[in-house]
């Protein structure tokens, strides 16, 4: 047993040193790292601003305002009403897909070589990986649900209809895979990749990802115990996907957990009212000030513990799930 457990250390190793390699290829000089991250960052924004715009300029024109201008959009501008519909939920989605384009951006101008470095050893998405991490992510989600109505048992059927749900479905699925495998293509794949190329020590190229990553998903509002909840499990997912990243030398299993996470929590059963609009049920607000302590602890645990369980059965030896590239 324990030479079976230090090869898989030695493999996962072995994989995870090779799929650094390819940012050597390529200029990486730590100026070029902080030019592209720059880069990343202003592509984002103008991206989420436009299709911030856009969705309210598709909405003027679904309501019979045609024709309008810039002025009339910025008049109309509400985002609260924005993301109270699928269509402003996709408009959110789309903006964080941008970072496809700007990460490619940025290793094409800044370090001159190819996205396909992000993929994985072979150049390329595992997609049975990713199609197997995706269906059991979503699965262990919906089974583990219940212990989310024991904690919170406030879960209502939300306004939309399911036939509305249904039409909007492929375009939030496409949105939501965008989504997802740009938020690890950019922090998984770009950002680790390059920081270990240049640092030997995780405390860089594992925690500045990952910090960033879990800052970026703070709510800023309600309790204090449901904020540094929400981050315990952002946390705990970030490492568990680079987890998944180290095991395969792949980006497709994280995007793939990734895809499945969200695709629960933005479409079926949702604590965000600002991007729920599209989900069937929705439980009490994140931002809810009525959470007490005790909910706050339970919620971070049962979230990581969804987390843990979807990871034990992709990696761990004797799963039947285990992802198809370690087996």
């Amino acid at each position: 047993m324990r030479v079976d457990a230090s090869l898989d250390i030695s493999m996962r190793e072995s994989r995870f040193a090779a799929y650094v390699d390819a940012a050597r290829n390529g200029k990486n000089a730590l100026w070029r790292i902080v030019l592209s991250v720059v880069i990343i960052t202003v592509i984002w924004v103008v991206a989420s601003i436009a299709l911030v715009f856009a969705g309210v300029a598709v909405i003027l024109a679904r309501n019979g305002d045609w024709p309008f201008g810039l002025d009339e959009i910025f008049e109309a501008f509400d985002y609260k009403a924005l993301v109270a519909t699928p269509l402003g939920t996709v408009a959110m989605l789309l903006s964080v897909a941008s970072l496809w384009i700007a990460v490619w951006v940025a290793l094409k101008i800044v370090h001159r070589r190819s996205i396909r470095d992000l993929f994985g050893l072979e150049r390329r998405l595992n997609w049975p990986d990713f199609a197997r991490s995706t269906i059991v992510t979503l699965v262990v989600g919906i089974v583990l649900g219940p212990i989310a109505l024991l904690i919170d048992p406030t879960v209502i059927r939300n306004s939309i209809s399911f036939t509305d749900w249904l039409a909007a479905a492929p375009l939030l699925l496409m949105a939501l895979f965008l989504q997802t495998s740009a938020e690890e293509l950019a922090f998984r794949g770009y950002l680790q990749q390059a920081l270990a190329a240049r640092f030997a020590t995780p405390v860089i190229w594992l925690g500045l990802p990952t910090v960033l990553f879990t800052l970026l998903h703070w709510h800023g509002e309600g309790t204090t115990a449901m904020n540094f909840a929400g981050l315990f499990i952002i946390l705990g997912f970030s490492l568990c996907m680079t987890w998944l990243l180290m095991a395969s030398g792949n980006l497709a299993a994280a995007m793939g957990a990734h895809f499945g996470n969200n695709i629960g929590v933005l479409m079926l059963f949702t604590y965000e009212p600002d991007l729920g609009a599209a989900a069937l049920f929705m439980g009490r607000a994140v931002s809810d000030p009525n959470w007490t302590v005790p909910q706050a602890v339970m919620f971070a645990l049962y979230g990581v513990l969804v987390i843990a369980v979807a990871q034990v059965l992709l990696l761990h030896r004797a799963s039947p799930l285990r992802l198809r590239s370690l087996s």
